[in-house]
């Protein structure tokens, strides 16, 4: 198996000034800048997970590492990225390229050392301290890497990385809602509901993702102004059974021509729910577009599993509305050069 490591210089910066208490020392704000530090991991993990699906892989047990995997002609190349905890305010984050590729006379190689190079120094050139950067890192690293050793022609995985996703489109008549108060785990998801003037037609998925007896289902429409959002919004709380979920987690994204960007998100009581699908939406680099998510808790507490599925239900359903690339193909996506 080749494997390269590598990691970016870190960057010049300043130690915290030390605090003496009763003769030891501790350094100011040392402990707080490291959990502003794990919670970006968490939270940009959290966010690669549900971009890449199966192609994102993070060891429970090793949350300070992830691997993710990227395809080429040539055959899989897994970038494995290990967060220090001064990642990301002051250091990038140690990687690793493993890749075991045969060529036809079944000798075992790897990545060329030239290109290994312009590897360090392109992700070297992508960090900026105090934002993090793996997102950035795989597409620059899978643009280089076909470049070098060609693009994947056709990927046929055993198993896809999601389980094709049935979709609904909301008609522009709608019947009076049900009486029914939550949809069931039998996948009953209807929504008529009573359009306001000028709503952007809305897409549902059908199939619910249930754990523990919780539901959740994503509802998503394209928008070109913060109006748009809060108009489907109103649309969507029309319908009973959304009104009467116990959160509606929701995020927009819009880019405009002159390249402002127009984001929002509210929790709806779902403690950051709605800045970690904002992230992933950012990550993604969506645009055009309003996510609800609704829960219906079943009772049972789910602890950070519940962000896994708000954010897996969202961008199955923003996938399949065209508005995020396939995790294997989410390519070209970042250019190479510094952030300014």
């Amino acid at each position: 198996m080749g494997v390269e490591a590598g990691r970016a210089k870190p960057h010049e910066c300043s130690k915290p000034k030390d605090l003496a208490v009763a003769g030891f020392v501790y350094p100011i704000f040392w402990l707080s800048m490291e959990d502003s530090n794990q919670s970006l991991q968490e939270e940009e993990c959290l966010a690669l997970s549900s971009i890449y699906g199966l192609d994102f892989h993070q060891d429970p047990h090793l949350p300070d590492s992830a691997d993710i995997t990227l395809h080429l002609a040539t055959g899989p190349v897994i970038l494995r990225c290990h967060f220090p905890t001064t990642y990301p305010s002051d250091e990038p984050p140690y990687y690793e390229l493993v890749a075991e590729w045969h060529n036809r006379a079944g000798v075992a190689h790897g990545i060329s050392e030239s290109v290994r190079k312009k590897v360090d120094e392109r992700l070297l050139d992508l960090f900026v301290p105090g934002q993090v950067v793996v997102f950035e890192w795989i597409a620059s690293l899978q643009e280089m890497l076909e470049e070098a050793y060609g693009r994947e022609d056709e990927r046929e995985p055993d198993e896809p990385p999601f389980p094709p996703a049935s979709i609904q489109t909301t008609p522009l008549v709608h019947k009076p809602s049900s009486p029914s108060s939550e949809p069931n785990e039998d996948g009953d998801t209807t929504f008529p509901m009573t359009l306001p003037p000028n709503c952007p037609p809305i897409t549902h998925s059908v199939n619910p993702v249930s754990d523990r007896k919780s539901i959740f289902i994503a509802h998503v429409a394209p928008i070109v102004s913060p109006t748009d959002a809060a108009t489907v919004l109103q649309a969507l709380l029309s319908n009973r059974r959304i009104m009467r979920a116990t959160h509606n987690i929701s995020a927009y994204r819009i880019v405009e021509d002159n390249g402002v960007v127009r984001q929002d998100c509210d929790d709806d009581g779902e403690t950051a729910a709605g800045g970690r699908l904002l992230h992933m939406l950012q990550l993604a680099d969506v645009r055009g577009a309003v996510v609800v998510v609704s829960r219906w808790y079943g009772g049972i507490q789910l602890g950070p599993a519940r962000f896994k599925h708000i954010n897996n239900v969202a961008r199955t359903l923003l996938e399949h509305c065209g508005f995020i690339q396939s995790g294997s193909d989410m390519r070209g996506r970042v250019k190479s050069g510094k952030k300014r």
